[in-house]
């Protein structure tokens, strides 16, 4: 099978400054590739220059340019999600950054979310293509510029990988970047989320993860100020520090089913994060965006045996249902587990336990199935 090269355009978000009580200065740093794959590519491109001409006319797409008009920005977003392309974003909560992290120097700063946006690039499509705004005034691009030039060794390190620069006034699908992190910021920024929708569930179809840093998840949730009343931060808490033990665990997966447990569990915990219903995500929807991220289609059977099974053996608490997955959030989502898996177990059991008292009672005792060393535990399990 060969592999579809994607195309990732980058444009960001906010600024370094960590001087929060001045005008201006970001509380976040947003970065946002828009990936599209190559037969797509043309057609994206023409259709976002089309919204480009009707809103914008001979300027540029910008997030700035629509600022709080929340009427436009909405109209917009209609038309630009019925284009083929999806959202990958870093969001740097810089009030969380420690003093003495090193990263209060803009070129520490910048290297390290360079750092951080390509890294996840890198490991999520093994034929990928970069492309970044390198002419104008802008600090974080000139930044990302130097960082691939200084990583020219690209044969070892990005294998396939390319990238290229263009001037972001010559490239709508920059621009859509630019105009996604503007957006995505009204979600985060204190100063600009009052009165502003819910753009993150009006681009959730969009978004194939939101990475976070630093990554406090538990705190994160218990922030959370639209949880309904059935929501538990308990049982969030354990479920999201199970997801951290084995990311972190398994941060460089050995092979190709734990890289695909770590894009699956990534994105239950990316729409987790990201959508206050707390929906289940339909197995199909999981099974496409693996598809997406690593351009091998998977059946049912490797999905549910190899990546959910084995994320469960790794004690990873993962909510199940006839709708789909989820990380748990409430008790009953616990239950919703139980129950499904219960209408697994029990009829199994029972089959084994039929069996093994058919062949008992027509030896006359004389051969118990269960009496196998292998079996001791399963013995104990029906003679209790």
């Amino acid at each position: 099978m060969v592999l579809e090269v994607m195309y990732a355009f980058t444009d960001e978000s906010g600024n370094h400054g960590f001087n929060f009580d001045q005008d201006g200065v970001s509380t976040y740093f947003i970065v946002t590739a828009v990936l599209i794959t190559e037969a797509k590519l043309n057609a994206v491109k023409n259709e976002v220059e089309a919204i480009r001409k009707k809103y914008f006319q001979t300027g540029e797409i910008k997030s700035s340019s629509v600022a709080k008009n929340h009427a436009r920005r909405l109209k917009i977003l209609d038309e630009l999600m019925k284009s083929d392309f999806k959202i990958f974003s870093v969001v740097v909560d810089k009030q969380k950054i420690f003093n003495d992290s090193g990263l209060m120097y803009k070129e520490s700063f910048y290297k390290f979310v360079n750092n951080l946006v390509h890294k996840e690039l890198r490991y999520a499509f093994k034929k990928l293509v970069v492309c970044a705004d390198e002419i104008g005034g802008n600090d974080y691009m000139k930044s990302f510029c130097n960082y691939v030039r200084d990583n020219e060794d690209i044969p070892n390190l990005f294998g396939e990988r390319e990238f290229y620069f263009e001037d972001s006034k010559n490239n709508v699908l920059i621009q859509l970047a630019g105009f996604i992190s503007g957006t995505i910021s009204f979600e985060y920024e204190k100063a600009k989320k009052e009165d502003a929708p819910d753009y993150l569930k009006i681009l959730d179809k969009k978004i194939i993860r939101i990475e976070h840093f630093p990554r406090i998840i538990s705190k994160y949730i218990i922030e959370k100020s639209t949880l309904s009343e059935e929501h538990n931060n308990e049982i969030s808490d354990i479920c999201l520090r199970h997801i951290q033990g084995f990311l972190c665990k398994y941060e460089k997966p050995a092979d190709e089913d734990q890289m695909n447990q770590v894009i699956v569990l990534k994105y239950l915990c990316s729409k987790f994060l990201n959508n206050d219903t707390r929906k289940y995500i339909p197995t199909t929807e999981l099974i496409n965006n693996l598809k997406y991220r690593t351009g091998k289609a998977v059946s049912m059977q490797y999905f549910r045996t190899r990546i959910i099974a084995k994320l469960r053996d790794e004690g990873v608490i993962i909510a199940s249902s006839s709708k789909g997955y989820k990380i748990p959030a409430k008790e009953n989502e616990l239950y919703d587990f139980i129950n499904h898996g219960t209408t697994i177990i029990m009829p199994m059991l029972a089959r084994l336990k039929k069996c093994r008292d058919n062949i008992k009672i027509g030896t006359d005792g004389n051969l118990d199935l269960f009496d196998n060393s292998e079996y001791k535990t399963l013995k104990q399990f029906f003679d209790i």
